[in-house]
């Protein structure tokens, strides 16, 4: 008589605690909250050396995300991500004159919500699959140099002879997705794909190195040497006389972007699998 007793109470106990922590629905309930992931794919950048979609410059990138999966629908996100991208005006009927190009490594930690248009993941009822966005707040650090040669730090240059600008900067990502979950098994959690696009937004036009107007070529040479000149007016590295001072060398009214395209692949821990009573 006791040991059934004692067995009953368990088993009104653990539905209790179902039912109290889960809903009052019935349905099978997956504790999924924790769920760690790659993505890899490809980055660019859109500003005033992009020149239309600037496919030449594409480049492989990768990083790691952590999700807490607060629900159904949304999730908390960080982010840790390696990106490189660049630009020039080499080959171009209009711009080749000028010379200017540059090449840059993003490194960026980001803090990022996440919304699913289709409840996913937490419930066996829930959908397979699912469109996502997200956005928040990201950090990154970058530090341009010319694309034919790394050793050329355009930054300290002063290329236009203003002050030097952080190499730190905050941006807002835009994201959109699609994921499916596959291969969810009981007390062995899921695997998750998908495919997402993510655009940041920055507040800077100096990923490229390039803003504002030319400074007046002999006065750089004078103020910050001939290394500073040449790269400022790049232009006489290929022969061409120096451009007039205030000529414009960059859109100061458009900040800069930079992109990523590419797979995820993340893994969803599920401690246990219980059931809900109405």
């Amino acid at each position: 008589m006791f040991p059934i007793l004692k067995k009953s109470l368990i088993l009104v106990s653990f539905l209790s605690i179902c039912t109290i922590a889960n809903g009052q629905r019935l349905k099978g309930f997956y504790q999924g909250y924790n769920e760690w992931g790659i993505v890899a794919g490809v980055s660019n950048y859109y500003g005033d050396l992009s020149h239309n979609y600037n496919l030449k410059q594409t480049q492989p990138s990768a990083g790691i995300t952590y999700k807490y999966n607060r629900n159904g629908y949304f999730s908390y996100r960080i982010g840790l991500s390696y990106l490189k991208i660049g630009g020039t005006d080499e080959g171009h009927k209009v711009y080749n004159q000028r010379n200017l190009s540059f090449q840059t490594s993003i490194v960026e930690l980001g803090g990022n919500i996440e919304f699913n248009f289709k409840r996913f993941g937490t419930s066996t009822n829930d959908a397979k699959g699912t469109v996502y966005v997200f956005t928040g707040l990201n950090a990154f650090h970058f530090n341009p140099t010319r694309l034919e040669n790394k050793d050329i730090k355009l930054r300290r240059l002063r290329t236009e002879g203003k002050k030097t600008y952080s190499t730190i900067q905050p941006a807002i990502p835009l994201g959109i997705g699609y994921k499916r979950m596959f291969r969810q098994r009981r007390h062995k959690g899921a695997w998750i794909i998908g495919v997402e696009a993510n655009w940041r937004k920055t507040f800077t036009d100096k990923l490229d190195d390039v803003d504002d107007t030319y400074m007046d070529y002999k006065d750089q040479v004078a103020s910050f040497g001939q290394g500073n000149a040449d790269y400022g007016h790049p232009e006489t590295l290929k022969g061409i006389d120096p451009f007039p001072a205030g000529t414009m060398r960059g859109d100061t009214h458009l900040k800069d972007w930079y992109y990523f395209i590419g797979l995820s692949l993340s893994y969803r821990f599920t401690p246990f699998i219980c059931t809900r009573f109405n």
